[in-house]
């Protein structure tokens, strides 16, 4: 083989690793981020199971008072009169 032929051979190989290594970083690149987004959205999923579940929990046990009474506070924020709602603070500024 002649020294011409070594170095085209050589350029080749080269110019194949680089594409190689280039096709690998942009591949590493888009997976990344769907990597993030996959497991963002598997949290999410177990979150709304976990609602699914309270939900479920609360339709099949509507004749428990704990249950109606935490339906009425956290699904329609209903209060009982014995207790105090104060709200408008998040608003106001507290000068000193």
């Amino acid at each position: 083989m002649s020294s011409r032929s070594k170095l085209f051979t050589i350029i080749i190989i080269g110019a194949l690793a680089l594409y190689a290594v280039v096709s690998l970083v942009v591949i590493w690149e888009l997976t990344v981020p769907l990597n993030r987004q996959h497991q963002e959205d598997m949290r999410r999923a177990a979150e709304l199971q976990q609602q699914i579940a309270d939900l479920e929990f609360m339709l099949e046990n509507t004749d428990d008072p704990d249950v109606v009474r935490r339906i009425a506070e956290e699904l329609l924020g209903l209060v009982s009169p014995d207790e105090i709602v104060i709200t408008g603070f998040a608003d106001r500024q507290i000068d000193d």
